[in-house]
């Protein structure tokens, strides 16, 4: 069973996560992106589902090929955490702009380490 203090790591490992999907180079990204993960691990969004630590990193590739938008990802909450399912909500930001909202959900193996996360957004209803 998880507790408090997986629940901490579990938020710096989603944190990290946030920073290093963001990562320019690809021979830095990947392996940092895959200490935090399972090797099965699986990203579901609304539009695509992607593996590995491969397919997280492509799943932001525009991000970091748009280098002007200035992107970013923030946890917004905490993370709740029981028998291995977690979640959080989160924001994206483009520079000094909230773009998007949304919350995931997911799984983690004994060790901690993320094997699932699916992700919902919504665009940020300030923009409408």
């Amino acid at each position: 069973m998880l507790h408090r203090r997986h629940t901490e790591s579990l938020a710096d490992r989603i944190d990290q996560l946030m920073i290093d999907v963001l990562v320019s180079d690809d021979g830095e990204r990947i392996p940092r992106l895959a200490e935090h993960l399972t090797p099965d691990f699986v990203y579901i969004t609304p539009s695509a589902v992607e593996e590995g630590a491969q397919g997280l990193s492509e799943a932001y590739s525009r991000f970091r090929r748009e280098a002007w938008r200035k992107t970013s990802l923030r946890r917004t909450s905490g993370v709740d955490l029981h028998h291995s399912y977690f979640r959080f909500d989160w924001e994206q930001w483009e520079g000094t702009r909230v773009v998007l909202r949304g919350c995931c959900f997911g799984s983690v193996d004994g060790e901690g380490k993320i094997s699932r996360i699916v992700l919902f957004d919504e665009p940020d209803p300030a923009q409408d």
